[in-house]
């Protein structure tokens, strides 16, 4: 499966560059758009949670570090949405790629997934230069954050193989995946600590795929701790057969889609 994405890695970096660059052409902001997106929805849910309901995290802190645990959240999350919105479509909106039987559509979702690693990159810039100017120079964990981003990788492939592929077979699912992004919002700790949470509330919240590495990621970067590496090995293991089992259904429904595009 990743030996495969290696070997048409060439295929995957021409695709990937003109999708990205796709998104922001012809508009006068063109890449700014990257950062102020998500600077904007910052500044909303900051205004909206921390300023006016005045939340604290885990209870404590101002809203300078709520801001920054916020924000830390969102990079994951984003990242998730981006691929769970977008990979219900992606076959049935590439008509052309489906029709040419040589052209590997399996890519696809790895083009989609590599789009929203960039966008979270840009945002990990974004979240430094908001740090070092409201809370200094941070921690030298702020070097781990790839690995945790790494290991949360197979799970957007999966997600993206899973959904394109059934997303060609049942077209009701982008409307599930719509409801289902507004609640993981809610049912991730973004815009609060799991701490806070009811104990038993807290061990739900743990079957949330994205609640690990939100902590995980949050703990590199604005604690400044080794993140728990045993367990992120657990966590790509169980990724990867999740993306491997949604590989091998995509291309088990692969002959069918030229017949439903």
């Amino acid at each position: 499966m990743y030996l495969s994405i290696w070997h048409k890695r060439g295929l995957v970096i021409e695709l990937t560059k003109r999708e990205f660059s796709s998104k922001y052409r012809g508009s006068f902001g063109g890449l700014i758009w990257s950062f102020a997106q998500p600077l904007f929805l910052l500044t909303v849910y900051t205004i909206a949670f921390g300023v006016i309901l005045k939340a604290r995290w885990g209870f404590s802190g101002g809203t300078r570090e709520y801001a920054l645990m916020l924000f830390a959240g969102l990079i994951v999350f984003n990242a998730f949405s981006e691929v769970l919105t977008k990979s219900t479509t992606l076959i049935t909106s590439n008509p052309n790629f489906v029709k040419k039987v040589v052209f590997p559509l399996e890519l696809l979702p790895v083009i989609t997934v590599i789009t929203a690693l960039m966008h979270a990159l840009i945002g990990v810039g974004v979240w430094l230069a908001g740090y070092i100017l409201l809370m200094g120079v941070p921690k030298a964990t702020i070097f781990i954050f790839p690995l945790v981003l790494i290991c949360f990788v197979p799970i957007l492939l999966g997600l993206g193989w899973l959904l394109s592929s059934v997303g060609v077979v049942i077209k009701d699912i982008g409307q599930l995946t719509g409801m289902l992004n507004h609640a993981l919002l809610f049912l991730t700790p973004i815009f609060y600590s799991i701490e806070a949470a009811p104990p038993l509330l807290q061990n739900l919240l743990m079957l949330n795929p994205l609640t690990f590495i939100v902590e995980q990621f949050r703990l590199v970067l604005f604690y400044g701790q080794m993140p728990a590496l045993k367990g992120l090995t657990v966590y790509f293991g169980l990724a990867s057969a999740f993306a491997w089992a949604s590989y091998a259904l995509f291309r088990q429904l692969r002959p069918s889609f030229a017949d439903l595009v």
